[in-house]
């Protein structure tokens, strides 16, 4: 019974989002724009379910490299209006356009000459006078019977929020290099760890040249431990990878007695050194393998470490 509603319930938020996406228009170019020029914070600002909503996009404008702080309308209605400073820019998000908490801040903010963005369903009300760029959101029915707790509205603000983020993002072309540096912890953290911070180099890197017997392969092999070892030729360029399915493929009286090159799969998959750990693991979970050599660059096949899947596992 209760699961049938519960799929009903995200069912109709679903295609609350699909309307919200029918209904954006260039007033969203406009924000984006107005957005990126911004020289102080993104302050944004709303009261009760609209707050939390506005706290998650706060949070995330400033994990991409977008200050952004959080006023409270009631905080700022007694003394707080002062940490709005002339180069900020507010995001004012109400549903119904008239929440009195909300009408001091955007009034202070818009006789400062501050750009108020307002995401709002209602574009004919108190707050959209003061708003330099109004974001609607289409007027659809709460979920429930009752069209009263706050559903369809708030889950269309935080996907626009989002929305406003992400092409801010792209549009300012911020990179996996400089969101690492703002969010070192959690599990994100740990997936945008660099390759270079955990791969196994010089001496400890199983590597044979391609005119090594297979003898010596099989020892290097066994002593690194990583069930595989990387090919190399005289320009010391990776031309292949030799690993346990190979010696098994190869299976024969005559085996220990071939060339590396004999034996090796060439073309040997591998990652630029400036990659992350999460591509580490998309790599590897595409190729169904379980180590990669690491290299300078997309043109060079010089080999400089390898990471083992192990070792993305030990960072959780």
């Amino acid at each position: 019974m209760y699961l049938k509603l519960g799929k009903k319930i995200i069912e109709a938020e679903a295609k609350a989002l699909l309307s919200l996406s029918k209904f954006l228009d260039s007033s969203f170019d406009i924000a984006i724009k107005k957005v990126s020029s911004c020289k102080g914070n993104i302050i944004f600002s709303g009261v009760g379910k609209s707050g939390f909503i506005a706290r998650k996009i706060s949070s995330t404008m400033t994990s991409i490299g977008n200050p952004s702080i959080f006023i409270h309308p009631t905080e700022a209605s007694h003394g707080d209006l002062g940490l709005i400073k002339k180069k900020d820019l507010l995001i004012i998000i109400s549903n119904s356009g008239n929440t009195r908490e909300l009408i001091d801040i955007t009034k202070f903010a818009n006789a400062r000459g501050n750009s108020i963005i307002l995401i709002t369903s209602n574009k004919k009300s108190i707050l959209s006078e003061f708003a330099s760029v109004i974001l609607l959101i289409p007027k659809i029915n709460e979920v429930g019977k009752d069209n009263i707790v706050p559903t369809n509205s708030t889950t269309m603000a935080l996907a626009l929020g989002d929305a406003l983020a992400i092409s801010l993002s792209e549009k300012k072309k911020f990179s996996k290099e400089q969101f690492s540096k703002f969010h070192p912890g959690g599990n994100i953290g740990l997936k945008l760890t660099p390759v270079e911070d955990i791969m196994h180099v010089r001496s400890k890197m199983p590597m044979v040249k391609e005119t090594d017997i297979m003898t010596e392969v099989v020892i290097e092999i066994t002593r690194k431990s990583f069930g595989c070892a990387g090919v190399i030729n005289g320009s010391n360029k990776l031309t292949g990878i030799i690993t346990d399915g190979d010696l098994r493929r190869n299976m024969s009286s005559s085996l220990l007695s071939k060339k590396a090159k004999d034996v090796m799969s060439k073309k040997p998959k591998t990652i630029n050194k400036n990659s992350f750990v999460n591509e580490v693991i998309l790599k590897l979970n595409e190729y169904k393998i379980t180590s990669l050599f690491v290299v300078n660059n997309k043109k060079s096949f010089e080999p400089i470490g390898i990471v083992h899947l192990h070792d993305c596992l030990r960072l959780n």
